[in-house]
């Protein structure tokens, strides 16, 4: 999979879709597009066996960045959180436990 998060058009609209795409042995294709809002950054980890995906949407106000978590077919929403201009996410861990 490959995820690219779109800051905005080229008429500077910036609540775009960003769009994941799949490998299909020969190409990447869409899979799923996401409603973002100046998106920057896309940070994919793991937690329990389970994936996830968090996008760092920079937005035009104070907009909410999401983690998005694979539910077997899609990518699903499963916790907003408040930003302010993010630019990257990163996931790590220290000592066993998950940041």
């Amino acid at each position: 999979y490959l995820a690219v998060a779109n800051y905005q058009n080229s008429s500077v609209i910036s609540e775009i879709d960003s769009v994941i795409y799949r490998w299909d042995g020969s190409a990447f294709t869409v899979f799923q597009s996401i409603p973002t809002d100046r998106a920057h950054d896309w940070e994919n980890f793991r937690l329990d066996g389970i994936s996830y995906l968090a996008v760092a949407a920079y937005g035009s106000n104070n907009v909410d960045s999401v983690i998005y978590q694979w539910n077997g077919t899609a990518l699903a929403p499963v916790q907003h959180i408040p930003t302010m201009g993010p630019f990257d996410w990163t996931f790590f861990s220290i000592n066993g436990s998950s940041y």
